[in-house]
């Protein structure tokens, strides 16, 4: 009786077993490195690395192809720490970002020709006496993993009240949507 359990067991897992095996393979793996910081304000690059990989992993698998790009955390900054860390964790692809501008109403403001504008409407008010608003500029650089062949990247902006890390975060969040879309567009068809 305990034979006959077991093929009967065995006979509906092995199923299971195949869908969590094709599962997997429609998985892309894009490896996140920690965000550089080139601005003149402290905002932690592995606290904003985490947020992308975070966004990046909430979004859900594309409807067609059931495609679901993973995310994955490294600990390099650049293309020479973590690319081989890249390697390791088997990412097809590597997402590197830099904040370039981090500001207040008050410091000077400089326009990046190509930036693209998360809230493009909006205007500083220097009599406004809520929150500080913050202005910031995030580059991102989407590469194929084990090579120098960029995929897609731009800088984005934003400005809102509140504090630093929140504005950095809502750009990471615009970051995730643009990387998984380019990686969709980029990944090889998935075999049937």
């Amino acid at each position: 009786m305990k034979t006959r359990y077991r093929t009967i067991v065995a006979v509906w897992l092995l199923p299971l077993a195949s869908i969590c095996c094709i599962a997997q393979e429609s998985a892309i793996r894009v490896g996140v490195a920690v965000m550089q910081n080139n601005a003149g304000r402290s905002v932690p690059g592995n606290v904003e690395r985490d947020r992308l990989v975070s966004a990046i992993n909430q979004r859900k698998p594309d409807k067609k192809t059931h495609l679901k790009v993973q995310a994955i955390p490294l600990n390099g900054m650049t293309r020479d720490e973590a690319s081989e860390e890249a390697e390791q964790q088997k990412c097809q692809f590597v997402v590197y970002t830099t904040l370039t501008e981090l500001r207040t109403q008050q410091d000077p403001y400089q326009h990046v020709p190509g930036t693209i504008e998360t809230s493009p409407n909006s205007q500083w008010n220097p009599n406004q006496k809520m929150d500080p608003e913050f202005r910031a500029t995030v580059e991102y650089k989407l590469v194929k993993a084990g090579s120098n062949n960029e995929i897609s990247g731009a800088p984005f902006s934003t400005q809102q009240n509140g504090n630093e890390i929140d504005t950095v975060s809502q750009i990471m969040d615009r970051i995730a949507s643009q990387v998984v879309d380019q990686v969709k567009k980029s990944a090889p068809p998935m075999r049937e």
